[in-house]
């Protein structure tokens, strides 16, 4: 939520470097070079010197040491006192630090520049409250400083207080006009509150403030995609490239736009020209690629990677991506092709081993996938993923023992994987251990109280054996609030209500799992049901018969339910 925010940082840390290093006219001066026939060592003079040159070598230590000495032989000197907290901070004692310039403060209560070191060293240490008091004190003793201004911003934004956030650089912007950082970071935290006709109006004083600064233009564009003015979003990336036609950012982000919104051929010419523009920069081209891959657009990146391939080095990461734009246009032995060519060297080596094995399970070459990922474990035994994805082959072949004991060595490398635990919890159930399921499902809501997927399979396998209903009840409606529109968790609740004897309710759930879902026999099968207990056997009917179209086996049961809701309708006629 906050990555626009932190693209201004750099002028707070600006600022807060200026104050770190200049001299205000209050602060005590080092004692001058010592009076002759004065021993040089005696001096704070000399210490201060030696540490200089100890901190232009790098040693921090040392300077560290040296300044101590400086600032024991002149204890009242507060330029002393603040290097040698800007040293520790250096050394990230920021505790020592703290502790000098506390002592600064307390000499001197309203020295701003005093004040701005503490809250920043108190922001370091997470003491967000503190360093909030203390530039809070700063702005009484300096009411129009900018710095401590953008500082307490930041602050509120860090703890995420964003509505205070809001209210200081409202405040910082009503004082001085002529922010422009003011202005800019109340654009980007109205973008993170979706305040976004106010951040429209921030950003476009920011443009008038410096009209070529072209990070305003894009945070512009975030606020209009955000609102759905794809006008607008468009007639600003237009306006920066207008400005500036080599700029690939914003072309890269206008043909990315376009896929977004369906205007697929626009997309093609602006990528097409930055192309050209380019000189075909294999960069370029990568990227447009991976924005094809992102969009789902299959064939464009098979053929920008193509390109790439045909006329550039042999570079394993391309034939990843070529392998994963041939595998999303269903070329299945192509991709294979592609996936084969990565070397083992390459940091994408792995990913596409998952990708082949799996692949070669679509082909029906399941002990080639298996032989396949138990070499990539070979070369990476402590990759806990990867029993996760052996095991799922081992699923897929109904080899439940070969799975449970592959998920268990990878729970032994990592214990409180709930990805393992959760896979491990639906083997149990399809190998029918239903108690050994419940425990898996548990450890994964203990370790994740929030996991939707988890919730509602606990939820439902309790509704499918009959047991603690109400519990179910309260498990599928967590998972809910979660996915509020998941066709399968409406399935569980309304399956729950059936169980419960609430056949109305269980009516209204299971149509609108239908319709969120409308080809899943499972469901249909429930409704069907629902509607037999409703005593509406044509509707009940209907559905057991579309359940049956979609069913793949174990139909004998199904077909059992029609022939008997056939009979009832025979017997009323």
């Amino acid at each position: 939520m906050f990555r626009h925010i932190s693209r201004a940082l750099i002028f707070v840390g600006i600022t807060l470097s200026l104050w770190a290093c200049g001299v205000h006219p209050t602060i005590a001066p080092i004692s001058g070079p010592p009076p002759e026939g004065e021993a040089t060592e005696s001096g704070p003079y000399y210490y201060y010197t030696r540490s200089r040159l100890m901190r232009g070598r790098g040693e921090v230590g040392s300077a560290i040491e040296l300044l101590r000495k400086a600032a024991a032989k002149d204890p009242d000197s507060i330029l002393l006192k603040r290097e040698l907290a800007q040293l520790y901070l250096r050394h990230n004692d920021q505790h020592a630090a703290l502790a000098i310039v506390q002592q600064l403060v307390e000499k001197d209560p309203k020295h701003v520049p005093s004040l701005v070191m503490l809250g920043s060293i108190y922001s370091a240490l997470n003491q967000h409250a503190e360093a909030i008091e203390t530039y809070e004190r700063a702005l009484v003793s300096d009411p129009d400083s900018e710095q401590v201004y953008l500082l307490l911003g930041m602050e509120y934004v860090k703890g995420k207080e964003l509505h205070k956030a809001r209210a200081v650089y409202e405040d910082l912007t009503e004082i001085n006009p002529t922010s422009f950082a003011g202005h800019f970071h109340l654009g980007t935290v109205c973008v993170a509150l979706k305040c976004y006709d106010a951040a429209e109006a921030a950003f476009l004083k920011c443009l008038e403030l410096k009209p070529d600064y072209e990070q305003t233009r894009f945070e512009l564009i975030n606020v209009y995609e955000a609102t759905g003015r794809h006008d607008k979003a468009v007639e600003t990336y237009k306006e920066i490239l207008g400005n500036h036609p080599d700029n690939i950012k914003a072309a890269v982000g206008l043909g990315h736009f376009y896929l977004k919104t369906g205007r697929s051929d626009e997309a093609r010419e602006v990528f097409d020209e930055l192309k050209l523009r380019s000189g075909f920069n294999p960069l370029v081209i990568k990227q447009i690629a991976l924005i094809y891959l992102d969009q789902k657009k299959y064939q464009e990146a098979a053929e920008a990677l193509q390109t790439l391939l045909e006329d550039g080095p042999d570079k394993p990461e391309l034939h990843y991506f070529h392998g994963m734009a041939l595998e999303g246009l269903q070329k299945t032995d192509e991709a294979i092709a592609a996936y084969e060519k990565v070397s083992e060297g390459s940091p994408y080596y792995q990913s596409a081993i998952v990708h082949l094995s799996f692949l070669y399970q679509e082909r029906g070459l399941g002990d080639k996938a298996v032989e396949l990922m138990n070499q990539a474990i070979e070369r990476a035994p402590d990759e806990a993923e990867l029993y996760l994805f052996l095991g799922a082959l081992y699923e897929d072949m109904e080899a439940y023992d070969k799975a449970v004991e592959t998920l268990k060595h990878g729970l032994d490398l990592q214990p409180g994987d709930v990805r393992l635990h959760f896979r491990l919890g639906v083997i149990y159930d399809k190998a029918g251990n239903k108690d050994a399921c419940i425990q898996e499902m548990r450890a994964v809501i203990k370790a994740e109280p929030r996991h939707a997927e988890a919730l509602n399979y606990l939820g439902y396998t309790y509704a499918d054996l009959g047991t603690n209903l109400d519990e179910a009840e309260e498990l599928i409606k967590r998972a809910m609030t979660q996915k509020p529109n998941d066709g399968y968790i409406t399935d569980s609740l309304g399956w729950v209500y059936y169980k419960q004897g609430r056949y109305k309710e269980a009516v209204e759930y299971l149509e609108e799992a239908v319709k969120l879902v409308p080809d899943d026999a499972t469901i249909l099968e429930h409704l069907g049901d629902a509607y037999t207990r409703v005593n509406d056997p044509k509707k009940a009917l209907d559905y057991y018969n579309k359940a049956l179209e979609n069913k793949k086996k174990d139909k004998e049961p199904l077909e059992q339910k029609i022939e008997s809701v056939e009979k009832k309708l025979g017997q009323d006629a």
